[in-house]
């Protein structure tokens, strides 16, 4: 690339890396804001055109790019200036994977909001590394709403985190994978929470009988979701339920206008008074995995109330 390019005129710095991982060509602005000169670096590695942290990112990026095809956003600062890094691949005519660098000045607020994003990433760690040594002191505590508490505050803690490793992907430019689809197997996630749910059940005097088939219809979405759902439903239920009595939480499939349904009912005594919805977060939380709640009761038989999610044809 000795000869003009329409690269040279380009205000950002670039470099292009050849397949064997050399400079093959740094434009003008490149040579004056990372203090290099063609003459002198064009043919050399391009570990030797950056110093510290910037040839570490640099060289991952280069990585990636050679091992996947596919262009890769990073961020560097350099000489007290901070950059927007894209490497993307370029095929040498033997096909082989070559890379073209660009650094974007970022603006003065792009700063500021990766550096609070980074702050905000390192005080989440610092609250989950607290709120575990907490958890461990009183994990043996018999308040059940300090466990409901500790409870909440954990997935408070994990959202957190989720939102601040989020924040850190829009701000590099980092788009999310497709989501797949997931399914799982709701027998197995209300088998085992039941299985979790048998000394609190039992410390309330009330008795927990599970009639699960050994496997149903798979159901495609959330399984912490619908584990979630479920555990509140028994929860409330538990709470109204008086010693000496006993829920049934049995499940089945069902087969209407070539759909496919899987109904966990969880059936209990006739309310001894005015009968309780189930927590509207419950519904909505069915809800979003396409599903719904429904309850029936009869003054003698009792009260059920089923969940029904839409399953896979199998």
């Amino acid at each position: 690339m000795s000869s003009p390019s329409l690269l040279s005129f380009l205000d950002a710095p670039l470099v292009v890396g050849d397949p064997d991982g050399c400079a093959a060509y740094v434009n003008p602005a490149f040579e004056a804001r990372f203090a290099v000169s063609a003459e002198t670096v064009i043919g050399q590695p391009l570990a030797s055109l950056f110093e510290g942290g910037v040839r570490e990112m640099v060289l991952h990026a280069v990585a990636q790019v050679c091992a996947c095809g596919a262009s890769q956003r990073f961020r560097v600062r350099h000489a007290g200036v901070g950059y927007a890094g894209l490497a993307s691949p370029i095929v040498a005519e033997d096909a082989r994977v070559g890379v073209v660098i660009l650094f974007n000045e970022s603006a003065p607020d792009d700063e500021r909001a990766h550096r609070l994003q980074r702050e905000a990433q390192s005080s989440v760690e610092a609250i989950d590394t607290a709120f575990e040594e907490i958890v461990d002191r009183i994990a043996d505590s018999p308040d059940a709403k300090l466990r409901d508490l500790l409870s909440e505050a954990g997935k408070a803690v994990g959202e957190l985190r989720r939102c601040t490793g989020e924040l850190g992907d829009v701000l590099a430019g980092r788009r999310p994978a497709a989501p797949r689809e997931q399914g799982f197997d709701p027998s197995r996630v209300a088998s085992g929470l039941a299985a979790g749910l048998t000394e609190e059940f039992a410390a309330a005097g009330v008795g927990l009988d599970v009639r699960m088939p050994a496997q149903l219809p798979v159901v495609y979405g959330d399984a912490v979701g619908f584990r979630e759902a479920l555990e509140g439903l028994l929860r409330a239920r538990l709470a109204a339920l008086e010693s000496g009595t006993s829920l049934v939480l049995a499940a089945r499939t069902v087969e209407r206008d070539a759909a496919v349904w899987v109904v966990l009912a969880l059936k209990e005594p006739p309310p001894s008074g005015a009968a309780d919805e189930p927590p509207q977060w419950v519904i909505d939380r069915v809800a979003v995995l396409g599903g719904d709640v429904r309850v029936s009761s009869h003054p003698k038989s009792g009260r059920t109330t089923a969940i029904r999610l839409h399953a896979q044809n199998q």
